[in-house]
């Protein structure tokens, strides 16, 4: 584990008001999930001043494209803790400059599973974050596979969310909803 405590709640955050919430929360990861390239530098300095780890959505992040140069410029300039993406070469050149990786899935049928898995066993990946959180009945195969911790994400509305999500084998949850960020 390490880096989540067993049943944690990551704020998902997609402005800087949720910023603000999610640095005055107790949970140690963020997950910002939009911004622009410019705002990245003040928006890590306020996370390190807090304490927190801050992981970059890859993919939904204006003015940051998915190649090699801009992940080594996020690490050692912008010093991010880690990425998220559904593209396996971003994550691939993440782990290469020493970041985090999540890999994001979505599950929409049974290929989807196998795509989630032979990505995995590519990029061996930190962890895997799963959306949306109701195909957590499947996360169990993912896991039993790839050995990897799982995340869930999407479509949590309050804290009675959450047993049946941790039961499934989930490490822990991403939710937008600042109220579950405590």
């Amino acid at each position: 584990m390490g880096l989540l405590n067993m049943h944690s709640v990551i704020p998902a955050v997609r402005n800087m008001k949720e910023f603000e919430q999610a640095l005055a929360s107790s949970q140690e990861v963020i997950f910002l999930l939009e911004g622009e390239l410019i705002q990245l530098q003040g928006i890590v300095s306020s996370a390190k001043r807090a304490g927190k780890k801050i992981f970059l959505h890859l993919d939904m992040v204006r003015g940051i494209k998915e190649d090699e140069a801009s992940i080594h410029f996020l690490a050692k300039a912008v010093k991010i803790d880690g990425v998220i993406s559904t593209r396996t070469s971003s994550l691939i050149h993440a782990k290469k400059y020493g970041l985090k990786a999540v890999q994001r899935g979505f599950l929409i049928d049974s290929h989807s599973v196998k795509t989630i898995i032979h990505s995995a066993s590519h990029v061996q990946p930190d962890f895997i974050e799963i959306l949306p959180s109701y195909s957590h009945p499947k996360i169990g195969i993912i896991q039993r596979e790839t050995g990897i911790d799982i995340i869930l994400g999407g479509f949590i509305d309050g804290p009675e969310d959450l047993p049946p999500l941790f039961a499934a084998g989930a490490i822990a949850v991403s939710t937008s909803n600042a109220n579950m960020w405590k």
